[in-house]
C-alpha cells in the first residue's frame, strides 16, 4: 500500500483503502479500480492524497455507481442533522468561514482607502490572503460546499469577488494550469468586478428587476474596472483584461464590445463562469439561490457555445461530480442520495432514495418528452 497525491493518480490504480468523507461517508470504497471520473470526484471533494495497492492496475470498462454511504439508513430513519448542518459545525468550516470574512473586511477596507484616501492598493497581499482560505478547504468538505454553506441574502460584491476567486482557482486546478496561472485566475476572480464600487449605490443595490436604464449604467462596470485597476502598476494585464472582458461570450453575444473566442483573455473565460454559477446559487433580495444542479442546467441549456469549450465541460462534470454522495430534494418530494452523473446530462443525474429505489432522471426526462411514460418530469431542487 501506498499514499500519493491526486495529482498522480492514473485511471487503474486500485484504492487499499476506503476513501471517506468528513462525516465518515464512504465516496470510493476500498478495492475500486479508479477510473478518470473517480479521480475528478476526489479533487471536487478536496482530497489530496488516496491510498493505493502498489503494482496493481486493472482494466475497468463498467462506469463505477457509488454505493449507499454507511449512515445513509441512518439519514433516512430520521438523522438529527443535514449534511449542511454537519458542514456548519464541523471544525473545518469554522476555519473557512473565519478566513473568508477577514478576508472580506480586508479587502473592503483596502479598496476604501484606495479609493478615497489615495493609499496605496495591497492587490499582492489579497490575493495571498485569499489563498489562504483554501488551507482550510484540503479536507474533505469542497469549496462548494463551502460556498453553498455561507452564502446569504447579506453578501456583499467583496464576497462574492471572494467566491469567484476561490472558484476560478478550483477551475484552474481542474484544468491542470501551472501554478503561476492558478494564482492568476484567482487574481482575476478577485478583482473582476471592481468596477461596481464607482456606479451609484441605489442601482447597485436595488431590491429588484433593473429598468434598461439602470442596466445600461450596471454594464460599464467592466470599463469602470479596467480604468480603475489601471491606476496600479502592480496589476497584470490578464487582471484588467478580465475586470473588461469577464460579461464577453465566445459567440460574440456579451458586452461591453461582442468579442469573441480567441479575442477573449483565457483567464476572463475561466471568470465568466465562475461568475456566472456563484451569482445564481447566491441568494438575492428579489430572488432565492438557484441549485446547483439547476444552475448546471442553465449552462446546458444557454448553449456551451457561448463559453470556452475545454473549460465549461471540465467545470460543469466536476461541479457535478463534487455533489455525488449528497442528499436532494427532487422536485416530487422525494429524497435521496446522488449515486451516478450521466456524462451527457451533467444536471440530471442518478438518484437512490431511502428504500433504495433508482432513479435516472436522465432516463425519465426523456421518456417524458417522448410522451413515452405517464411520470410528471423530475428535477432536483436543492441539495441538503
Amino acid at each position: 500500500m501506498k499514499q500519493i497525491p491526486i495529482a498522480e493518480l492514473i485511471p487503474g490504480m486500485v484504492t487499499a483503502e476506503d476513501i471517506l468523507t468528513y462525516d465518515s461517508r464512504i465516496i470510493v470504497p476500498k478495492g475500486v479500480v479508479l477510473t478518470e471520473n473517480i479521480i475528478s470526484r476526489l479533487e471536487g471533494y478536496s482530497i489530496y492524497y488516496v491510498h493505493i495497492h502498489e503494482n496493481l492496475v486493472e482494466e475497468l470498462n463498467q462506469p463505477m455507481i457509488c454505493p449507499p454511504p454507511a449512515n445513509f439508513d441512518d439519514a433516512a430513519e430520521g438523522s438529527s442533522k443535514s449534511n449542511k448542518e454537519r458542514i456548519k459545525n464541523s471544525h473545518q468550516f469554522a476555519l473557512f468561514q473565519q478566513a473568508f470574512n477577514r478576508c472580506a473586511e480586508h479587502y473592503q477596507g483596502s479598496l476604501t482607502n484606495a479609493l478615497y484616501r489615495n493609499e496605496t492598493f495591497p492587490a499582492n497581499e489579497l490575493i495571498k490572503e485569499t489563498l489562504q482560505i483554501l488551507h482550510p478547504v484540503n479536507g474533505d468538505i469542497s469549496v462548494f460546499d463551502m460556498l453553498l454553506n455561507m452564502h446569504n441574502i447579506d453578501d456583499s460584491v467583496y464576497m462574492h469577488c471572494i467566491d469567484v476567486a476561490l472558484i476560478s482557482n478550483v477551475l484552474s486546478r481542474w484544468l491542470h494550469f501551472s501554478e503561476a496561472d492558478q494564482k492568476m485566475a484567482t487574481a482575476c476572480g478577485l478583482f473582476h468586478d471592481i468596477g461596481k464600487f464607482m456606479l451609484p449605490s441605489g442601482v447597485l443595490r436595488k431590491p429588484g428587476k433593473l429598468t434598461s436604464e439602470e442596466f445600461e449604467i450596471v454594464k460599464t462596470h467592466t470599463i469602470e474596472g479596467f480604468h480603475l485597476l489601471n491606476k496600479y502598476r502592480n496589476i497584470p494585464e490578464p487582471v484588467k483584461n478580465t475586470a473588461i472582458m469577464h460579461h464577453e461570450k465566445c459567440d460574440g453575444s456579451g458586452y461591453p464590445y461582442g468579442l469573441k473566442g480567441d479575442d477573449i483573455d483565457k483567464f476572463s473565460k475561466i471568470v465568466t463562469i465562475a461568475d456566472i454559477f456563484d451569482a445564481m446559487t447566491s441568494e438575492r433580495v428579489y430572488r432565492a439561490a438557484m441549485c446547483p444542479f439547476s444552475v448546471i442546467k442553465y449552462f446546458e441549456d444557454d448553449g456551451i457555445h457561448k463559453y470556452e469549450m475545454k473549460y465549461i465541460m471540465t467545470f460543469l462534470e466536476n461541479v457535478a461530480n463534487s455533489y455525488l454522495n449528497h442528499t436532494v430534494t427532487l422536485s416530487n418530494g422525494m429524497e435521496g442520495n446522488v449515486i451516478f452523473i450521466n456524462h451527457d446530462n451533467f444536471s440530471r443525474p442518478v438518484i437512490r432514495t431511502p428504500d433504495n429505489e433508482i432513479i435516472n432522471l436522465q432516463e425519465q426526462y426523456y421518456n417524458s418528452i417522448m410522451q413515452l411514460s405517464t411520470q410528471k418530469n423530475v428535477s432536483i431542487e436543492t441539495i441538503i
